[in-house]
C-alpha cells in the first residue's frame, strides 16, 4: 500500500503539460523529413529525450537514451556542408550563445539543404538548464538570416500561453517563499488548468493569433 501512495503521489506531482503543438508544425517536420531522400543527413541538435524516427541522427550534451552524439551544439562534431537537414527544437532560448549555434547549423548544412527550428515567443521562464531569449515570429526569421525563409507560423498557441502563465502566476502568488509550496502549488493548477490548452486546436487557425503565441516555428534554406 505504501508503494503504491508513494507511485500515486509521483504522478500528481507531475500535470500534463500545460501546452501543445500546432498540428500545422508538427506536419511540416514531418513533411521535411519524409521527403529527404534515401541516405540523406538529417541532424536533430540538442534532441534532449526526442525521436523523430531512425534516419535522425540526435545530438546533445548528455545521453539521454536517445542521443547518438553527444556534442555541443556550439561546436558540432560534423564536417562542412555535410547536412541535408538540420532540425533544432526548443534550443535557440537554452544556450549562451545562439548566434554561435545557428552558425554551426548553417556551416554544417549543404548548399540546398534545409534548417527547421523553433523558438518560443511568450513562455513563462524554464530552465534546461537556463534560459536566456524569447523572439517574434519575424525576429525569429531575422536571426536565422542568410538562410532563405520557406516557412514559419505558430508551434503553440495562444491558449498554451495564457495556460502556462496562470500556473505560475497562481504558484508565484501564493507560494511564499517556500519551494516546496511553490511546486505543490504549480501541480495542483496544472491538473485543474491543463485542458484549456486543447482550444488552440481550434485558434491555431486564426490570422492574428501569432501575436499571443506561445512560440513559433521556421524553415529556412541555405542558399547555394
Amino acid at each position: 500500500m505504501t508503494s503504491l501512495v508513494k507511485r500515486t503521489r509521483s504522478l500528481l506531482a507531475a500535470p500534463p503539460e500545460p501546452f501543445i503543438e500546432t498540428e500545422r508544425s508538427k506536419a511540416v517536420l514531418r513533411k521535411l523529413i519524409e521527403e529527404m531522400p534515401e541516405g540523406s543527413v538529417i541532424l536533430n541538435v540538442g534532441a534532449g529525450f526526442s525521436d523523430l524516427g531512425p534516419r535522425v541522427i540526435n545530438t546533445d550534451i548528455f545521453d539521454s537514451g536517445t542521443t547518438d552524439v553527444i556534442s555541443s551544439g556550439l561546436a558540432l562534431p560534423f564536417s562542412d556542408e555535410s547536412a541535408d537537414l538540420v532540425i533544432m527544437q526548443g534550443v535557440l532560448e537554452h544556450v549562451l550563445d545562439a548566434q554561435t549555434a545557428l552558425n554551426e547549423c548553417i556551416r554544417v548544412m549543404r548548399p540546398g539543404g534545409k534548417f527547421y527550428t523553433e523558438m518560443p515567443f511568450m513562455q513563462p521562464y524554464h530552465e534546461s538548464p537556463i534560459d536566456m531569449r524569447r523572439c517574434t515570429l519575424p525576429g525569429l526569421a531575422e536571426m536565422c538570416k542568410p538562410l532563405r525563409h520557406l516557412e514559419s507560423g505558430m508551434n503553440v498557441g495562444p491558449a498554451s500561453t495564457l495556460t502556462w502563465i496562470f500556473r505560475e502566476f497562481v504558484a508565484g502568488l501564493l507560494g511564499g517563499e517556500s519551494d516546496k509550496r511553490y511546486r505543490q502549488i504549480n501541480s495542483l493548477v496544472g491538473w485543474v488548468v491543463f485542458p484549456f490548452r486543447y482550444l488552440d486546436i481550434w485558434l491555431e487557425k486564426k490570422p492574428y493569433m501569432h501575436r499571443i503565441g506561445s512560440s513559433f516555428y521556421f524553415v529556412g534554406e541555405k542558399e547555394s
